[in-house]
């Protein structure tokens, strides 16, 4: 049969997500209850879609898939850290996701340092993607990763940074839900669940009537969005390499409310945490939330890391740590973290006209990165933030792999 994603009204997760996480073989214990709820989220044993079946981690291999439709030209260069990703790439121009795999599965055979790495599957799903394969095939790739040992908190949130890049908000947020429970004490993972929660909303309700059932459904939800955030902002538990955290986590919260307020009108003055940051001090905006032309927020997955933010103005003007004041556009970009995870955010009130370029630099790392062979940096910009009508979200993720690795992530227009 065809490997292409077929579609299961009653199964909305990913089921390779289910069989990754939770093979027949794996202990659970250590992985807590949101791994031992998967089964029942989708209801029960799920098949996992392979990419060939040679592959290890999970069963028997199967045969090669016969080709898909025709592929798509591709979208963007393929880039990665050996030629057999060139061989996948010119099999998926030639043959479809068929060839891809048949490729993929050759190249394992041939280079055995290749198997049981999570940076090839990674890379592997990466190339797809360029290449333009469907999203569900290239996290069929992706969850090899979580087959290849027990998922700690790094390569699940590695994991689910690619699957939100992908549009797969719903296995993003299983994953960092997971990553929450392994790692409760980092700010981090409340802020990553808070605004997966809060995109998977946001897209939701592009299609789905605004009536009494969404509004509580998003009532229910923005609950948890503003609790994560809350507690970011309000927490004394947090290391001190992780100061000033809260203020682009408030900007995120007022925005959150702000914009399910404006959704959804029934739950206007029933969202904001007000005996935990009484609104006349700690609401941007008040009411309506931050208003920014341009907002760009840089997270990574690797502590004790230094990757910064870097923006190039049209007045060809680059704000970042150290320059960390446009004096032609009065941006700011927020304080410099060398130790792990970020946040750094770049806000600008009132944007001239041009094309802002967002890179990242990959400064420094003083942790190990075995879990997944690089650090990966998510990169998410909202242009008209506030004004609800004409707001556009880019989302974007990277991985990192050579220190005083600059590289162009996006670039807005305005």
């Amino acid at each position: 049969a065809c490997m292409c994603p077929d579609s299961d009204e009653e199964r909305p997760v990913h089921r390779s997500l289910v069989a990754a996480l939770d093979p027949p073989t794996r202990t659970r214990a250590a992985a807590g209850s949101v791994l031992s709820s998967v089964g029942s989220l989708v209801g029960g044993a799920a098949r996992r879609l392979s990419l060939g079946g040679s592959r290890g981690g999970g069963g028997p291999s199967a045969s090669p898939a016969p080709p898909c439709p025709p592929p798509k030209k591709p979208k963007r260069r393929v880039v990665g850290d050996g030629p057999w990703l060139g061989a996948i790439a010119e099999a998926y121009a030639s043959s479809g996701l068929g060839g891809a795999q048949v490729a993929f599965d050759e190249q394992l055979k041939s280079s055995p340092a290749l198997v049981g790495k999570p940076s090839t599957y990674i890379q592997a799903s990466e190339c797809l993607h360029a290449c333009g394969a469907d999203a569900a095939a290239c996290a069929d790739v992706l969850f090899d990763v979580l087959e290849t040992k027990l998922p700690d908190f790094q390569t699940c949130r590695v994991v689910a940074y690619h699957l939100l890049s992908l549009g797969l908000l719903d296995e993003a947020v299983l994953l960092l839900e997971l990553v929450l429970e392994l790692a409760p004490a980092e700010p981090h993972s409340h802020t990553d669940i808070a605004f997966a929660k809060l995109l998977r909303l946001m897209d939701s309700g592009k299609s789905a009537p605004v009536d009494d059932k969404a509004a509580e459904r998003a009532r229910a939800e923005m609950a948890r969005v503003v609790a994560a955030l809350a507690k970011v902002v309000t927490s004394t538990e947090w290391p001190a390499r992780f100061n000033e955290i809260e203020w682009p986590a408030l900007i995120l919260l007022s925005w959150a409310v702000a914009w399910a307020e404006h959704t959804y009108p029934s739950l206007r003055g029933s969202l904001w945490p007000e005996a935990e940051l009484p609104a006349a001090t700690y609401r941007v905006g008040g009411e309506a939330g931050p208003r920014l032309d341009i907002f760009v927020w840089l997270g990574w997955d690797t502590d004790k890391t230094d990757v910064d933010l870097h923006v190039t103005e049209p007045t060809g003007e680059e704000v970042y740590y150290s320059h960390n004041r446009s004096s032609s556009t009065g941006a700011r970009v927020s304080r410099d973290f060398t130790q792990g995870l970020g946040p750094e955010v770049y806000t600008l009130p009132r944007a001239p006209k041009g094309t802002y370029l967002v890179e990242t630099n990959y400064y420094a790392s003083h942790q190990a990165t075995q879990a997944t062979g690089s650090t990966s940096a998510v990169i998410w910009s909202v242009q008209n933030m506030g004004d609800f009508g004409r707001e556009k979200l880019q989302f974007s993720s990277v991985r990192l792999t050579k220190h005083k690795q600059r590289q162009s992530v996006l670039q807005l227009s305005v």
